[in-house]
């Protein structure tokens, strides 16, 4: 992620940022920039495929980095614990804080 999501607010209608700081506003004009200007050298060039093509990975990336703005702005909730059932008859291997023998392993036979 290359912006901070307190340069941005989220859009009223729609997806997506809105600038509200100079820093937000020059992200903006760089990413603009970096897509366009060789979108446009490319079709000067005579190379329509590679243009289409440098404009999808530019707006492609774009997204991305939106979205982890957008991520980093309003995290995922978590499920709430009380969905989470437990079952007595499993058994679960972890540390108790109970203190037992270690177990060490030497050519795969168990001491």
């Amino acid at each position: 992620m290359f912006g901070k999501p307190q340069w941005f607010r989220p859009k009223a209608i729609g997806w997506g940022l809105t600038p509200i700081s100079w820093q937000g506003w020059t992200y903006t004009a760089g990413w603009a920039a970096a897509i366009a200007a060789p979108f446009v050298m490319l079709l000067a060039s005579e190379k329509a495929v590679e243009a289409f093509v440098w404009m999808g990975l530019g707006l492609g990336a774009l997204v991305y980095d939106v979205r982890q703005i957008l991520l980093a702005m309003n995290p995922p909730k978590q499920l709430p614990q009380a969905n989470v059932v437990k079952e007595d008859n499993v058994l679960y291997i972890m540390d108790d804080g109970q203190t037992h023998p270690r177990v060490a392993t030497r050519g795969f036979n168990l001491r």
